[in-house]
């Protein structure tokens, strides 16, 4: 009761003392974070947009090259709009009601500037940055009402939420479905395109086995004895545990070992990659770092999740079938409960949030689709412009609830303002907002400083 009776507060103070304190004008303070925030961001989605070019495994060609000059400098504008329109929002609303309160302090100019940022932004990426964003504030809302005791932590939560999502997602993938959504793609690279509900089980032949022989004359006599003991043991595989139930071309066997095989040395060579990125500068120091790299527990753990999902997903679909004596779209539902358990190797809310928000979507689009939900237009926009809100409120009132990585991100993009706004003025709403920025920079171990001064 005390803090909801302090949260209809105002504080009557200029916004140079609370805002941006470097400098007394507002439009000195809004353009500076403006050219701040183009160089950050154009700095972003170079090496975005570059990285994507770079995993499609080819020379780009010119038109490609101008799609993603377009594309680049489209997208610093949205982001450099999203800060510079956030501080040009809070001062405009200073002036307009006379005082800051809860909600012009940072949800509401938010949700303004948001507003004009994704309108910028190319349409087939709107829905993308909705998501996102509504994943960071999901799990942000969720730590408020956690901090607030309102409601509880669950044991293994994260664990329930993507055990019944990805359940879901994988019910979905064995029936009637919309191919060209970026989530069955995942699936279909993650559990295989057999699983699918319309896969036709090709022809085997036997040209396909033989190419393995073709040109053993030409490789040194070692190297052709290790690619023929491979070979064999490889067609060997392919032959065990046959069954024309199963839709997959190849033997049970050979099924379940090379995409549990291949998913986890996927999954260790993209974590090994990220970790060697981060930590360059040591590695570097110290080459032989990247062995205690290459051999740590933390290394295999997305590998092990990955290819154990696979596997177990694979082996219980098989051994269903053998069982029930045909195949059915419902086998998915222990498997995927039992594969879900894999998670554990590699708990990350991200993940979990994700999988349940791209379900929610889907049930949505689904039950839109049969009439039996409304038909929501530009939702997209309405879920971005609310979650924003959120994250901004709570960045600026309660950064502890805040993902740290996302805390990062704020401080880069906004030349540090984030950290500088005073927070001991925001007090007056009785969410202790001083004392949760020194929560958070401590962990951070950083000092807010000032990037630049008009």
């Amino acid at each position: 009761m005390v803090v909801a009776s302090k949260i209809l507060n105002t504080i009557n103070t200029p916004c140079h003392e609370l805002v941006h304190p470097w400098v007394t004008s507002c439009c000195d303070a809004s353009t500076g974070l403006l050219i701040h925030s183009i160089q950050t961001s154009f700095r972003i989605y170079v090496t975005t947009y570059m990285l994507t070019l770079l995993m499609k495994g080819r020379k780009p060609t010119k038109k490609e090259l101008k799609r993603t000059l377009l594309s680049i400098l489209q997208s610093t504008a949205f982001l450099s709009c999203h800060s510079f329109g956030f501080l040009s929002a809070v001062c405009l609303l200073r002036r307009i009601f006379g005082n800051f309160n809860v909600l012009s302090i940072a949800s509401l100019p938010c949700s303004l500037s948001s507003l004009v940022a994704i309108l910028i932004e190319r349409p087939s990426r709107r829905g993308v940055l909705s998501l996102y964003v509504t994943n960071v504030a999901s799990e942000t809302f969720y730590n408020m009402m956690v901090n607030r005791g309102i409601i509880k932590p669950i044991p293994y939560g994260d664990l329930f939420i993507f055990g019944s999502s990805i359940t879901l997602l994988l019910y979905f993938f064995r029936g009637q479905h919309n191919k060209t959504d970026s989530v069955y793609s995942l699936l279909r690279f993650v559990v295989g395109n057999s699983e699918e509900n319309d896969y036709l089980k090709p022809l085997l032949s036997s040209e396909i086995l033989q190419l393995g022989k073709s040109n053993q004359g030409t490789i040194r006599k070692a190297i052709t004895g290790i690619h023929q003991a491979y070979y064999t043991i490889n067609s060997e595989l392919k032959t065990i545990w046959t069954s024309d139930i199963c839709p997959h071309t190849y033997g049970c066997l050979y099924y379940i070992l090379s995409s549990g095989t291949r998913l986890f040395l996927v999954g260790y060579a993209l974590q090994l990659s990220l970790k060697s990125l981060l930590q360059a500068n040591q590695i570097l120091r110290k080459p032989s770092y990247i062995l205690k790299l290459m051999i740590s527990s933390d290394t295999f753990r997305l590998g092990a999740f990955l290819g154990g999902f696979a596997s177990i997903y694979r082996i219980v679909s098989c051994v269903m079938r053998r069982f029930l004596g045909k195949d059915s779209k419902y086998i998915c539902i222990p498997a995927g409960s039992l594969a879900s358990l894999t998670y554990c190797l590699y708990r990350n809310n991200t993940i979990a949030l994700y999988v349940m928000l791209k379900t929610l979507q889907i049930m949505y689009v689904k039950g839109s689709n049969n009439g039996l939900f409304p038909d929501l237009p530009q939702a997209n926009i309405f879920f971005y412009c609310f979650s924003t809100a959120i994250l901004s409120h709570a960045a600026i009132l309660e950064p502890h609830n805040l993902r740290p990585s996302y805390w990062k991100f704020l401080q880069s993009l906004s030349g540090e303002i984030i950290g500088t706004v005073d927070r001991y003025y925001l007090d007056t709403f009785g969410l202790k907002s001083s004392e949760s920025l020194e929560i958070v920079l401590k962990k951070n171990k950083h000092v807010p400083s000032h990037v630049f001064k008009f």
